[in-house]
């Protein structure tokens, strides 16, 4: 499912389903359980290609990103859609997490020291 992973600078960049559901929610947070346990300082999670997510995969973000700050790491979000966005406001997500519109907004704001 998470099949575009790359390193820039440092920085974890993963990029998200189209869909990211319930069905698939369980799988992804399974992925994402490997990819941070090589305890990554910083991590981009690219929403260039997701149209729609639910709220099983609004709870797989937090908890990984729980997971990652815990390690004092940094995570930061990019490239959402209008409608995606739209749901990150509607739960109050907005306020969580960094939002970038590009992926080299993201990447720039977590390289600052």
């Amino acid at each position: 499912m998470v099949r575009d992973i790359s390193t820039l600078n440092g920085t974890t960049a993963i990029v998200l389903v189209r869909c990211f559901d319930s069905e698939n929610a369980p799988v992804i947070e399974n992925e994402l359980k490997t990819i941070i346990g090589g305890r990554p300082t910083s991590v981009i999670f690219d929403f260039f290609r997701t149209e729609y997510i639910a709220s099983a995969g609004l709870r797989v973000l937090l908890s990984t990103t729980r997971t990652i700050m815990k390690a004092g790491g940094k995570v930061a979000l990019s490239s959402l859609s209008p409608q995606v966005k739209q749901v990150f406001e509607r739960a109050g997500f907005t306020k969580i997490f960094s939002i970038f519109g590009t992926r080299d907004k993201a990447l720039a704001n977590l390289q600052k020291k």
